[in-house]
């Protein structure tokens, strides 16, 4: 019997830790024809927070592929969908294998006098095909985009 607990126990351990710590889906709306660089500025004061509906992180990405928010940078595993949005908020969705690359996150690249990164945590991923991903160089955090 204690054999038998031995190895039910920890496995039962893990599914409740994975079941308890199911982690949002994030739902990334990407404006139609979009090819680029699209970043996320996160602790942005004045910036509205990230919409959340049915525990869906929703991400509406402007035309220029910069979305600022209030809402803090959460490090944890999630589920992300990809669509296409055009004006009258139709979504298609996006082949991530195919359309997606470079999804990172990471802090602006500000350093103080003591070398230390400060600034802003930002999020950013490129949509387009692995050929227009090669070809365009990674943005650049400018201080005007962090304020």
């Amino acid at each position: 019997m204690r054999k038998v607990l031995s190895v039910f126990i920890p496995w039962l351990l893990i599914l409740v830790a994975c079941s308890s710590n199911k982690s949002n889906l994030n739902t990334y709306l990407i404006p139609e024809n979009y090819v680029g660089w699209v970043q996320i500025i996160y602790n942005q004061e004045g910036f509205d927070p990230i919409k959340q509906v049915n525990g869906k992180n929703i991400y509406t990405i402007p035309e220029s592929g910069i979305l600022k928010t209030s809402t803090p940078v959460e490090y944890r595993v999630s589920f992300d969908e990809f669509y296409y949005y055009d004006e009258q908020n139709r979504q298609q969705k996006i082949d991530v294998d195919q359309m997606i690359h470079g999804h990172h996150i990471g802090n602006g690249e500000s350093v103080n006098s003591s070398g230390k990164i400060e600034g802003p945590t930002v999020q950013e991923f490129f949509v387009g095909t692995e050929t227009q991903f090669k070809n365009t160089p990674d943005p650049e955090y400018s201080v005007e985009l962090m304020k």
